[in-house]
């Protein structure tokens, strides 16, 4: 009786552990960071955070690299949510997005300021000129207009697998010339010797959502969604 109980408590402890979500984030000021007193709080994580508990929906935090999660997130097994993805059609096919958590300011350039490069050029014009060069994360959409400007893009284009604070200090020792940011982003990142360049072609910010598995349930999806306010409409 006592083995039986005991087997029966194991199989409950399970069920319970596989219905909990695993939602992913990273250490990215301003959109998710661990503050000293433990919470975690930001542009995205704060949102998604209230959301999951307003639905009722049991969740761990996992601090997860962006290439993992992408891994994680696709492969369509577990329950696997990531905070603050760019919706693609690409990611659409393998996972499943919910309403936005937030929309980014119109996303600009963080430059080397020796370059001499300034606001008002498109990014079209930036990627098209070989004498500066990008760099890029491994993974990373920045959303259509720039996706499809670095498809064809004729400027020397450098690609890592480290984080956006990793690569402004890849900046400032001269590896490349200039990033593609969010304002948000650059106000935490900006330091001696970078700036932030604004293009006159690039649309209204993007918006970041959970992009999550398609093992996670379309009930929670639902109950996530209803527990999202709206955002504001993007500025013209």
């Amino acid at each position: 009786m006592c083995r039986a109980l005991a087997w029966l408590l194991a199989l409950v402890a399970l069920a319970g552990q596989a219905q909990t979500l695993t939602l992913h984030y990273q250490e990215r000021p301003p959109y998710s960071s661990t503050s000293p007193d433990g919470p975690v709080t930001g542009l995205v994580a704060t949102p998604a955070l209230a959301a999951l508990r307003q639905a009722g929906i049991d969740f761990r935090l996992a601090v997860t690299p962006s290439q993992r999660q992408l891994a994680l997130i696709q492969s369509g097994k577990g329950l696997h949510c990531g905070m603050g993805w760019f919706r693609t059609p690409e990611r659409e096919a393998l996972g499943q997005f919910s309403r936005p958590l937030y929309r980014d300011q119109p996303l600009g350039a963080l430059v080397r300021t020796r370059t001499g490069l300034a606001s008002g050029s498109s990014a079209a014009a930036l990627l098209a000129d070989t004498r500066f060069s990008l760099l890029v994360k491994d993974g990373y959409s920045y959303g259509p207009t720039l996706d499809a400007l670095l498809a064809r893009a004729a400027a020397p284009v450098e690609r890592t697998s480290v984080d956006p604070p990793q690569m402004s200090l890849m900046l400032r020792s001269g590896r490349a010339d200039w990033m593609i940011v969010a304002p948000e982003e650059a106000a935490v990142l900006g330091a001696q010797g970078l700036q932030l360049v604004t293009f006159t072609d690039v649309p209204s910010g993007l918006t970041r959502h959970l992009y999550c598995g398609n093992d996670v349930p379309a009930d929670w999806m639902a109950r996530i969604d209803r527990a999202l306010p709206d955002l504001a409409p993007p500025a013209r």
